[in-house]
């Protein structure tokens, strides 16, 4: 889904995007559904729907998975415990290194 809306945004706007971080982080995710809902292509807004439905974005920006992740407060700060898969995803040699063709 994420690399249909990067190719049709790319065509009607010129706009690039990172299609892995959309898919991976819901505030970019927002962003990128803001900027293909100012083309008003009716394709794009087509994708849009349908990145919505996949990530559970709902039409008023909350989303199902905000309320799952539970905050740790510790001086005025609020922290969110990583899991494996964070502590992966945030290790970037996996993605590059050894990776090129």
């Amino acid at each position: 889904m994420a690399t249909l809306i990067y190719a049709r945004l790319r065509r009607v706007s010129g706009r690039v995007i990172d299609a892995l971080y959309l898919a991976e982080n819901l505030d970019y995710a927002r962003h990128v559904i803001q900027l293909a809902e100012q083309t008003q292509d009716p394709d794009l807004s087509h994708l849009v729907k349908r990145l919505k439905s996949v990530l559970n974005i709902a039409e008023t920006g909350e989303d199902s998975q905000a309320e799952s992740v539970n905050p740790i407060h510790q001086d005025g700060l609020i922290l969110v415990e990583p899991d494996e898969e964070d502590i992966y995803r945030a290790q970037v040699s996996h993605r590059y290194i050894g990776a090129l063709r």
